[in-house]
């Protein structure tokens, strides 16, 4: 029997390359073979113990790859944007199942299908069950019949497709901040709205990136580190606030400075710091909104007033993951933007390195990790 190498995390701190064999599709299944996927701030938490999961977990939830095996059914089953699929075609897949349509959230809330208690996501279910390959830090994943699989468009790469699903969690994030029908009228995101990003890691540079291509006016990139609110500008950071060099006084009064002394209509949370998100507090103006979308762990909490969320007047919006079908406009932006959204792949790194990638990840020196099968 042939086998699969995929990169496992065996406990929180332990990673390594190990065997499956590969697997039978059923007929409502695909097998992929895995072209390429990102390394997700979320796939280093899970490596440090940080997520409540049962182990051993084949990490990867950002993926590309090329269909190569198709159960008969398998058009019929799965739902499928650009299809029909056949051998050979150019895939990603939402990571998370389609929802159960039976639960009280399916039920009163069908709109926000993340939601679903009863879904599994790939790259974090334990490849402890067979057939295992539920991850895509592997040469193969096995694409079960209740999966949403969209056919890659002529001209986006397979390299690019990998950013749908961050790029999807970005486009949500920032369509939280819409109030469909009052943009004028000072009531959430509209044409020109002013907008601070409070972290521009790889998923705060793709809500800048969306805000951009939305229409915002002004886009201020609030972090840490010099070289990543460099590289925002590229992605329509029109001003930069560096938490490196500026007291949170001092930030807050630049902010204010550039907007009029009231703070931005939108500030979106994506740093997954707790301080971060009470600063967004504080400079965001009354009436504005405040998204939050970097907390997918759990770090901790801060101390906030009640009091100047009720003086505010202000929305505050979580944001989690997002509706599967947001994939289909995170390729098309992907498929049409003239950004350099490239540029965000600072390391490539074959799956035996697998472990560097992962620890290069959220340093000052790495935007993105692309992980490819040896």
């Amino acid at each position: 029997m042939s086998t699969v190498q995929a990169a496992t995390i065996l406990q929180p701190g332990e990673i390594a390359l190990r065997e499956y064999p590969m697997p039978e599709i059923e007929d409502d299944a695909l097998l992929m073979r895995v072209a390429a996927v990102g390394v997700c701030g979320s796939d280093k938490h899970m490596y440090g113990g940080n997520l409540n999961l049962a182990w051993p977990v084949i990490p990867g939830h950002e993926f590309s790859g090329i269909v190569e095996k198709l159960g008969p059914q398998a058009n019929a089953n799965m739902k499928i944007v650009g299809g029909p699929i056949r051998e050979g075609d150019a895939i990603t897949v939402a990571p998370g199942s389609q929802a159960c349509g039976k639960c009280w959230f399916c039920i009163h809330a069908p709109h926000r299908p993340q939601l679903c208690p009863n879904r599994t996501v790939f790259g974090f279910r334990t490849s402890a069950e067979a057939p295992h390959l539920f991850g895509a830090f592997s040469e193969y994943m096995y694409i079960q019949g209740n999966s949403f699989v969209l056919k890659l468009p002529e001209g986006l790469s397979l390299e690019r497709a990998t950013l749908c699903e961050p790029l999807a969690v970005a486009q949500r994030a920032a369509g939280r901040s819409l109030s469909p029908g009052v943009p004028y009228a000072g009531e959430g995101f509209g044409v020109g709205a002013r907008c601070a990003v409070m972290g521009v890691g790889p998923i705060g540079l793709l809500v800048v990136a969306a805000l951009k291509t939305m229409g915002a006016g002004e886009i201020i990139a609030v972090d840490m580190t010099e070289e990543r609110l460099a590289f925002s500008k590229k992605f329509g950071a029109t001003k930069t606030v560096s938490l490196a060099a500026l007291t949170p006084e001092e930030r807050k009064e630049q902010i204010l400075s550039w907007t009029d002394g009231v703070g931005p209509d939108v500030v979106v949370e994506a740093a997954g710091v707790p301080a971060a998100f009470a600063e967004g507090l504080d400079v965001v103006r009354r009436g504005g909104k405040l998204v939050e979308v970097g907390h997918y762990g759990d770090p901790g909490g801060v101390e906030i007033r009640p009091h100047q969320v009720c003086n505010k007047d202000v929305d505050i919006c979580g944001s989690w993951a997002y509706p599967q079908v947001q994939f289909e406009p995170a390729m098309d932006m992907l498929l049409r933007t003239d950004l350099p959204i490239d540029d965000i792949f600072t390391h490539r790194l074959p799956l035996s390195q697998v472990q560097a990638g992962i620890e290069v990840t959220g340093t000052g020196e790495c935007l993105k990790v692309l992980l490819k099968p040896d």
